[in-house]
């Protein structure tokens, strides 16, 4: 395991400079060779460490609240790089108080090069700052960007251990101490041997011996071969191995081709002896290559045997690759020897013989569901397991079990229950541990949980859309019916029903209604709609509100006008003007003057409405080019408490295809006039020509006449 500090500053940054934060980090990582292709890193901030460097002393308070987000990066994953884990998240604050360690895997796909499949991938810390003075802040990186080197080796390691990944910031390489008791006759032959002015055996002017470690990959490193692998090309097929051992042993006897260029016998004398030799019998370098680029000493027997089983050591927890000819140069894996003078403080079990790995028999997989995750009710939330087994792909599948905070019927489903990576969604809010197993056909399912917590969603009942660009169904959310500015007799019974939606499918739902005339109503909604009837009796412009509560207390609401008018309600005349205000005017927002306005509508003895026969609205504005004259009239509205508002269409300066709203009052007398090309809907919406008092809503109790200051308005009932 590596560990190693790092210090984040977080910086707010706007018109002004507000201030930093500096955070001790502490990280550390394993590899592992287990049968997966991945590492996994860990992070922490050291509690207490944050120091708030604020300009203002309120801006330290804000630099508190600022949320940063941490979590694990490829450089790249063009490469087949993978990371997985959820993102840290907390305020400075919490950073400074929370001293939990996270975590993170990186991983690589089973693509690579050569028949190990090596692929290297670069991988990195990454935060964002959320703050409402940082709107945008991209992702950002931090810290330096560290190697993993992953593999599926095909020979060298028992199939329990035939994937990988280690980190490969350091390069590889053995230690032996030249003043050990366990191995420094060893360790003194190969300091020899790499050093140019000591005579090492066989000899030969201008030897050169590779593996010294220099702390430079470009050196000339040793490359691991084993026993049985590679072999020669030639028709004997003699191995790399056996090679160097002939070899070694010739020039140990001073045997051909070395006679006596090869090792003087006072310097070897077995059996209490044995040949040493370096570069090692195990490494592509060794004596077999024939460049007398080696050296060989006797050294006592027990000694040799310690060291070798160190060097086998260094191969297996440094999981050098064995190297065979053809090999790509980015799959090959050299390390090198590092002679030190340090004491060994190793005990005495490193030179006691490991166990025989040897043909592993066949290993349950393993399992892992990964993080514990969050999201919505009814959308899908990801979950990221992986499952592997050394020996054959194994058959996996996922499970969940509602916990004791779901409602009865909560159900969940998986997008794809037999991959390990899948997504669910469940039909309510609350806990959920979901459950991947893994089969490998021989032993027992292995299996691994992980936590869903799974939030609610409020019920939506939006606004209905313009009817002019939306088709509207039956489960449309908003209100259906009734539509906006619906005209209804006093007496006649409005039905209002309001879609909603709710990705929370087992939820349940209560409506509300209030129909504007002191009238409202509670009831439960029936698949997705709140449906309501109600009579009014009196006459009047009325914004219908409903409302929809699920069974978590969450709501939404969405309203709609309607026109109730009464044909035997009476009707209204004025004459008079008032001064009309400065941007009544939509298209000359400067002009300003008298706007005369006469209007008379009335409905005649004997109609039924909507459309008033008698009485038009006309207004004109002085000074400016705006002359309004009816041409049909809608309705008309007279309320008991002697308000008066008229609809219909007409031409201003002549010309067509324009619609207009009045609204008065008799006591005080008052006025507003809305008018509005029809292009832009049969009702007043966003685009107007004129408004005297553009701020007021458009139902008639609060739309706000402007008093006059002339003349009247009368209501005559």
């Amino acid at each position: 395991m590596s560990a190693w500090p790092h210090r984040r500053r977080g910086a707010r940054r706007g018109q002004r400079r507000g201030g930093t934060v500096s955070f001790i980090f502490r990280a550390a990582a394993y590899g592992r060779d287990d049968g997966n292709r991945d590492v996994r890193i860990f992070l922490r901030s050291e509690p207490g460490s944050a120091d708030y460097d604020a300009e203002l002393p309120w801006d330290e308070l804000a630099l508190r609240s600022v949320i940063m987000h941490v979590w694990v990066d490829c450089d790249s994953y063009i490469d087949g790089c993978s990371s997985g884990g959820a993102t840290a998240g907390m305020t400075m604050d919490d950073w400074d108080n929370d001293g939990s360690w996270h975590s993170w895997t990186v991983g690589s796909s089973e693509a690579g090069d050569g028949p190990d499949k090596v692929k290297r991938h670069l991988w990195h810390f990454k935060s964002r700052v959320f703050s409402p003075v940082l709107p945008g802040t991209p992702a950002k990186k931090f810290a330096q960007s560290h190697t993993i080197r992953c593999d599926s080796a095909s020979v060298g390691f028992p199939l329990s251990r035939s994937k990988a990944c280690i980190f490969d910031d350091v390069i590889p390489h053995l230690q032996y101490s030249a003043i050990s008791v366990k191995h420094g006759e060893v360790a003194r032959h190969i300091q020899c041997a790499l050093d140019p002015g000591c005579t090492s055996y066989p000899l030969k002017e201008d030897k050169k011996v590779p593996g010294k470690f220099v702390d430079n990959r470009d050196a000339p490193g040793l490359h691991r071969i084993t026993e049985s692998v590679p072999r020669y090309p030639d028709p004997d097929g003699v191995t790399y191995y056996s090679r160097n051992s002939y070899q070694k042993d010739q020039a140990c006897r001073q045997g051909t081709p070395y006679f006596s260029l090869g090792l003087p016998a006072h310097l070897y004398n077995p059996p209490d002896q044995q040949c040493d030799e370096f570069p090692f019998a195990s490494t592509r370098e060794g004596a077999g290559v024939g460049d007398w680029n080696f050296s060989v000493l006797g050294v006592t027997a027990k000694v040799n045997g310690c060291a070798g089983r160190e060097l086998q050591r260094c191969y297996k927890n440094d999981r050098i690759l064995v190297w065979q000819p053809g090999f790509p140069k980015d799959a090959e894996d050299e390390f090198f020897v590092h002679i030190t003078d340090a004491p060994d403080t190793s005990g005495p079990e490193t030179c006691e013989e490991d166990p025989d790995e040897g043909d592993v028999t066949d290993l349950p997989p393993t399992v892992d569901a990964g993080q514990d995750v969050s999201g919505d009710e009814g959308s899908v939330i990801t979950l990221s397991g992986s499952a592997s087994d050394a020996e054959s792909t194994p058959d996996t599948g996922w499970t969940y079990a509602p916990g004791p905070d779901t409602d009865p019927g909560a159900s969940c489903s998986f997008t794809a229950a037999g991959s390990t990576t899948t997504g669910i969604t469940c039909t309510d809010d609350g806990t959920y541990t979901v459950t991947l197993s893994a089969y490998d056909g021989v032993n027992g399912a292995v299996s691994d949980s992980a936590t869903v917590t799974v939030h609610n969603v409020a019920p939506a009942v939006a606004e209905q859309p313009s009817r002019a660009t939306v088709t509207v169904t039956a489960t449309t959310p908003g209100i259906a019916t009734p539509t906006p500015w619906q005209v209804f007799r006093v007496g006649e019974p409005v039905k209002l029903t309001a879609n909603f939606t709710d990705p929370g499918l087992n939820d349940t739902h209560v409506c509300s209604a209030n129909w504007d005339d002191g009238t409202s109503q509670t009831f439960t909604s029936r698949g997705r709609q709140c449906v309501r009837e109600h009579t009014y009796t009196q006459p009047g412009m009325f914004t219908i509100s409903t409302g929809v509560t699920d069974d978590d207390g969450v709501a939404d609401a969405a309203s709609v006008m309607v026109i109730v008018y009464d044909p035997q309600g009476g009707f209204a005349t004025q004459g008079g003007f008032l001064n009309s205000p400065a941007g009544a005017l939509i298209d000359d927002p400067a002009a300003t003057g008298k706007l005369t306005v006469e209007l008379n509508p009335k409905y005649l003895p004997g109609e039924t409405g909507p459309i008033p026969g008698g009485g038009k609205v006309d207004a004109s504005l002085k000074g400016a080019a705006f002359d309004l004259k009816s041409t049909a009239l809608e309705w008309l509205v007279v309320t008991v408490d002697q308000k008066v508002a008229v609809k219909g269409t007409g031409t201003v300066n002549g010309v067509l295809g324009y619609g207009f709203v009045a609204y008065g009052t008799d006591t005080p007398d008052a006025l507003r006039l809305v008018v509005w090309p029809l292009s832009a809907g049969q009702y007043p919406q966003e685009t107007l020509l004129y408004d005297n008092r553009g701020k007021a809503g458009y139902d008639l109790d609060v739309s706000d006449p402007q008093p006059l200051d002339g003349g009247s308005l009368q209501v005559h009932q």
